[in-house]
């Protein structure tokens, strides 16, 4: 039993998933490979998330430049916890995944695939032989559902297939998939069959552990997506506990850093935990989004870091304490506060519609300063040349901040 303390297991995580570190990241597939999986999102009122996910790990990145390690064949689009992008050199264990949805029998999307097959079988030959398509190339066949997903059913044929396995994204242009056939898509030299189910507990423990640094029962659960869990363990606390207490004194060692329940640690890092691993003094602050992989499981901001954290976006206006798409802002080891923000992409302007300190320690010159470079950072990104805040909470801090936010740019 290693014995740490919260501050030191607070800087392993971040030294482990490059947020903090003193070797960070210089390139996009070094980014994946360290965290394994970069949650692709829709919402855009700032830089979408696999963009600000990347970005905060790799300070030379440039808008939009995962498409283009996709299309090189770097990277590959599946589910993990969500639609994620990862290195294509974990496709086995993604080929395995592929193998158990095509056995599914049960699920509104499983049944669809399975009693509309004449359409899947259509889609997949065009697909195949015309090369890579987009949804709008293929015909409308009308869906009577009037919900959300009212997709066209070649649309729906078109994900069914990605989700088997038999068709991939080629490559994305504007954000709009181009779907081919997957031998078409995976390069020479990867290995397509399915992983060995007997390697699997061990891959996905050590993948785990390897991209957190500290976990528990539930990241196991979660990191890869509850499909793994429920085959593997049938998704249970007590079958996945067994499995890493086996593992220790081998690839894991057990903490104890004061939370309850049983956390443990990649063995390769627990040289770390009595040094200090990360220069944060003088560091900026770094402008998260919630899909973070520290951040999108809620559990774990709110264990490690007691941040309670909630997206807003889906929450009814009148409902929302903080705001629309509102982002965490790691100051330091610590979350510290959130920032509700908007960028103005015509005017070049990033809004701060609402901005929480939440902490002494953000509260203070050296914090402030922190904090305005980071935003000044985050601007500097999204090619923003000013930057506007509306509103400060604690509100003494309002002109100080708006001061010095007025000189970015000029």
């Amino acid at each position: 039993m290693i014995v740490a303390s919260p501050e030191q297991v607070r800087r392993l995580i971040l030294e482990t998933q490059g947020l903090r570190t003193r070797k960070p990241c210089t390139s996009i597939i070094e980014v994946a490979r360290r965290i394994h999986n970069i949650q692709i999102d829709t919402i855009s009122v700032v830089s979408r998330s696999h963009n600000l996910i990347v970005f905060n790990r790799f300070q030379d990145y440039e808008e939009g430049a995962v498409w283009k390690e996709e299309r090189k064949g770097n990277l590959f689009e599946y589910w993990s916890h969500a639609m994620c992008l990862l290195p294509m050199d974990t496709f086995s264990f993604y080929s395995w995944k592929m193998a158990r949805m095509r056995e599914q029998k049960t699920g509104w999307f499983v049944r669809w695939g399975l009693e509309h097959s004449d359409i899947v079988e259509a889609v997949y030959k065009k697909v195949k032989q015309d090369g890579p398509t987009r949804s709008k190339d293929i015909g409308r066949i009308e869906s009577k559902s009037k919900s959300w997903w009212d997709w066209k059913h070649e649309k729906r044929a078109l994900e069914y297939l990605m989700n088997i396995g038999r068709l991939m994204v080629a490559y994305r242009e504007g954000f709009q998939k181009y779907y081919d056939i997957t031998e078409r898509v995976v390069p020479a030299g990867i290995d397509t069959e399915p992983m060995p189910l007997e390697d699997i507990p061990r891959f996905v423990i050590d993948l785990v552990f390897r991209s957190l640094g500290v976990a528990d029962y539930r990241d196991i659960q979660l990191y890869t997506g509850r499909l793994t869990a429920r085959h593997l363990w049938q998704n249970r606390k007590a079958n996945i506990e067994a499995d890493l207490a086996d593992l220790c004194g081998d690839l894991l060692e057990e903490i104890d850093f004061g939370q309850s329940g049983k956390y443990f640690v990649h063995s390769n890092y627990t040289s770390r935990i009595e040094k200090d691993p990360v220069p944060v003094a003088d560091e900026p602050v770094k402008i998260l989004t919630p899909f973070d992989n520290i951040l999108r499981e809620r559990h774990y901001p709110k264990t490690l870091w007691d941040f309670d954290y909630r997206i807003e976006c889906y929450v009814p206006v009148a409902e929302r304490k903080y705001g629309y798409f509102v982002l965490p802002i790691l100051d330091q080891d610590e979350l510290r506060g959130r920032v509700d923000a908007k960028v103005h992409r015509k005017t070049g302007v990033l809004e701060l519609v609402s901005l929480y300190l939440e902490d002494d320690r953000l509260q203070t010159d050296d914090g402030v300063a922190r904090l305005c470079k980071g935003l000044e950072n985050f601007a500097t990104f999204h090619k923003c040349t000013n930057v506007r805040c509306n509103s400060v909470t604690p509100r003494r801090f309002s002109q100080r901040i708006g001061k010095i936010l007025e000189g970015i740019g000029s």
